[in-house]
């Protein structure tokens, strides 16, 4: 059995050598088709199927919040609070673990600083995961007991190699983040990034060292029930159903939610394997949507591509009938030479597969080096690995027999006596293997629209993001981010630095206006519970957007003020507490009255905010989301240690950007600043994605229409060659140039008309699946009308070659060989 497989190898190699330009041909198709789908594959593998290099991580499970009254957000974090009581109440889990999100903090390793993620984690978040250190130990649980007593630090892989140069002597050796001296007690495993599948931390810290890493605003609400600041997640021990333990968990919820009704009404506990965790909820579903899209896709360009080579090995097939006639009438089996035909195209698939990881190798890093700055230092890499490597093999393979079956069936069959007396173009022969070809040309045809229209929708959809209006100033708006707490200023010092920096700005003549807020444009914010006034304490609060502005922000950034008045210095700490909320605030709260004059407190504020002003609704998170309520309050009347200073220039924001750097070095050279963008470059960055599937999905609606036509080329100069004796004895009947070349035209635009008809009801039926993925329609009708256009106008031009050729077809040679 062996030696004849070696045999039919040898066999099938020496074949293909003899036909370089049809085998290029194949395995450059192949490779292009192979190589699209390996390049998604590794983009989804890293982002969603990448799992968690920890000790059996199907029996770890997050915990999250699952809230009534904010049942739109779906599952949200746990509260600190919350986390101590279910760790200390849990009989389900092994134990339950905590972390973070990673924060950028200040890091000084001698006099050189850096910026670096700095995320807090429980005293045995490690162990929960069970996992070991390169070197050194990990975090202890005693560590993580009394606020601020343990200053230890354990490095990621990259961090210890990137900044330390994996020195062994590392371990003990102090930094500082924040102004604050951390022991370093080890390094992390390499390829361990932390849980987040995006984002990894550069260093893991306590978790009651929170007030050294983050923000000065978080320090009130780490201790506060209502806050959802933690990410849960638990071991569950063997033979214990996830079942078992969400229902356990659930009764913790409800016995907290009874000793505590205020900050959990109608709140409860859901819980999900830590492997689909390590995406937020929230933004999970529309990832994996666009990788079902882009998958999709990919696999349509890979099934033309199949098609295209089918077609060639159909032609070949029917030049090798005299061949296979006489292997059969020398006693050779069907199975035989069905699987001696079957594997040239499983050698195909193989190189191809071999190229198209080439293909990927280029894709990926092509693809990775368009992520935005703020993702640039920390996100995951792309990488070929094992899975990746496995997905191509079976592909290759699966492509082999996928394009070979056919071809390996009909030419097993040829008739021998037929064959024989070289009569190989009967009209009946010719008929069913040119329905064959026509066929996958239609089938082409159809499955290139689909994907030129999918990429239409996403560049159209693209397109419409770029007009939408973010509710803010999309011009001559700068911004930058000022981290104050990592300086060392206490609050104070840092109200002063706000306000002589706003002062020295505004005196600039390159500046129309400048202030301060604790949120970028489209970047979110921190949502808190909203009380109205006269609401029981007993139902549960709405959680809205807060920012935190100066006065003058609305005219800084372009938002425009509807009605009432804007903040003024004279709002402090003193004065009565203010607030200007936006439009959809004000239709969520009060749909049936004046929202001016009425009053709210945020949960666990014992005081109330009036509302003195309308602003219009803004886009906060990203350029395609619904309406969503907000609230402005004045800076001075709180405090925040990282606030974004906006800009807005006279001229070129750049410059401006540029300047207000050299006047923040003036002030304090300590001072870091960070996220120093124009607003075009923000706008850009969240569009990055979008912006990232349009471009993919060009490339693959390009790609399918280049197959397509080289499939359609192939087809029609095959029908050409094999009709030349027909197509002479027209000629010589009488029929002229343009006689036959609108022949051959007819056919080859009939097959396209066909092939369109079917492509465009399958888009318009598929469409609706992309269309939460698109800012705009998903029946776009420009897209529908023009994608049919373009590959007729392609189409056309493929198979003009083959019928100039048939029109010039000397009619005395080709009766000849009748």
């Amino acid at each position: 059995m062996i030696g004849t497989l070696l045999q039919d190898i040898r066999f099938s190699v020496r074949g293909l050598l003899k036909k370089p330009a049809f085998t290029l041909v194949a395995i450059l198709s192949l490779a292009l088709g192979i190589g699209a789908n390996t390049t998604i594959f590794t983009l989804i593998n890293t982002v969603l199927l990448n799992p968690l290099p920890v000790d059996d991580p199907s029996s770890l499970y997050a915990v999250f919040t699952q809230d009534e009254a904010n049942a739109a957000a779906g599952l949200t974090q746990v509260s600190f609070p919350n986390y101590e009581d279910l760790r200390d109440q849990n009989e389900a889990f092994e134990a339950l673990a905590a972390y973070g999100f990673p924060f950028p903090t200040a890091m000084l390793v001698g006099d050189e600083p850096e910026q670096v993620f700095t995320e807090i984690v429980s005293g045995n978040y490690f162990r929960v995961l069970s996992i070991e250190p390169a070197i050194g130990r990990f975090i202890l649980p005693e560590e993580d007991r009394v606020e601020g007593a343990s200053p230890v630090a354990v490095l990621s892989y990259g961090l210890w190699t990137r900044r330390f140069g994996q020195d062994p002597s590392v371990i003990h050796r102090p930094i500082t983040i924040n102004g604050v001296t951390y022991d370093v007690v080890g390094v992390a495993p390499e390829g361990f990034k932390g849980v987040n599948a995006l984002f990894s931390p550069d260093v893991w810290v306590p978790m009651m060292m929170y007030r050294e890493i983050l923000p000065a605003q978080f320090h009130e609400w780490f201790e506060d029930r209502r806050a959802l600041l933690l990410n849960v997640f638990g071991r569950l021990p063997s033979g214990t159903a996830p079942d078992e333990a969400q229902a356990h968990l659930k009764t913790i919820a409800a016995s907290l939610e009874a000793e505590y009704p205020e900050p959990n009404k109608g709140r409860t506990i859901e819980i999900r394997p830590l492997t689909e965790a390590t995406i937020f909820p929230g933004f999970r579903g529309t990832l994996v949507g666009g990788g079902v899209v882009l998958m999709s896709v990919v696999g349509l360009v890979l099934l033309i591509a199949c098609f295209n080579v089918a077609n060639l090995l159909l032609s070949q097939a029917s030049s090798r009938r005299k061949e296979i006639a006489v292997r059969l009438s020398l006693g050779a089996g069907r199975s035989r030479l069905m699987r001696q035909l079957l594997s040239e195209s499983l050698i195909l698939g193989l190189l191809g597969g071999a190229l198209g990881l080439l293909v990927a190798f280029w894709g990926k890093d092509l693809i990775w080096s368009t992520r935005p700055p703020f993702l640039a230092q920390n996100v995951v890499e792309l990488a070929l690995d094992g899975r990746v490597l496995l997905f191509t093999l079976g592909v290759s393979l699966l492509t082999g027999v996928l394009f070979g079956l056919i071809p390996a069936i009909q030419g097993s069959r040829a008739p021998v006596v037929d064959a024989l007396k070289e009569e190989t173009r009967t009209a009946g022969r010719s008929r069913g293997r040119l329905s064959l070809r026509n066929s996958l040309v239609v089938a082409q045809v159809a499955l290139s629209i689909i994907s030129l229209v999918v990429a239409g929708l996403f560049l159209r959809s693209l397109e419409t993001a770029h007009r939408l209006d973010p509710g803010f100033e999309t011009e001559k708006l700068a911004v930058m981010t000022v981290n104050l707490g990592q300086a060392g200023y206490d609050e104070p010092q840092g109200r002063a630095f706000y306000d002589s920096i706003l002062t020295r700005l505004r005196a600039e003549p390159e500046f129309s206006s400048a202030a301060w807020a604790t949120n970028l444009p489209l970047f979110g914010g921190f949502q808190r519970s909203v009380f109205l006034e006269g609401q029981p304490e007993d139902e549960g609060g709405i959680l809205v957007l807060t920012n935190q502005v100066d006065d003058g922000f609305f005219a800084t950034s372009g938002t425009p003020l509807l009605r009432g008045r804007d903040f003024t210095p004279a709002d402090r700490e003193d004065s009565p507490p203010v607030a200007v909320i936006n439009e959809q605030m004000a239709r969520d709260f009060w749909p049936d009255s004046e929202p001016i004059g009425k009053r709210f407190r945020f949960y666990g504020e014992d005081f109330f905010h009036e509302v003195v002003g309308i602003a219009a609704t803004a886009k906060y998170v990203t350029l395609g989301e619904d309406p969503q309520s907000a609230v402005y309050l004045p800076r001075r009347q709180s405090y925040a240690d990282s606030m974004v200073l906006h800009l807005r220039s006279e001229g070129d924001p750049s410059a401006a950007l540029a300047l207000a750097r050299e006047r923040l070095r003036e002030a304090d050279r300590r001072v870091p600043v960070t996220n120093s963008w124009t607003i075009s470059e923000v706008i850009d960055q969240s569009l990055w994605a979008p912006k990232l599937g349009a471009i993919l999905f060009a490339c693959m609606g390009g790609l399918a229409l280049a197959l397509a036509s080289i499939g359609l080329y192939g087809v029609m100069a095959y029908h050409v060659s094999q009709r030349n004796q027909e197509i002479g004895l027209r000629m010589a009947l009488g029929a002229g140039q343009k006689d036959v070349l609108g022949m051959v035209m007819r056919q080859a635009m009939t097959l396209v008309g066909v092939g369109c008809i079917i492509g465009l009801a399958l888009a318009l039926s598929a469409s609706s699946l992309v269309s939460t993925l698109l800012f705009g329609s998903a029946r776009d009708p420009l897209t529908f009308a023009g994608v049919p256009l373009v590959l007729a106008t392609v189409a056309f031009v493929a198979s003009l070659l083959p019928a100039i050729r048939a029109s010039r077809v000397d009619p005395l040679v080709a009766l000849r060989h009748q």
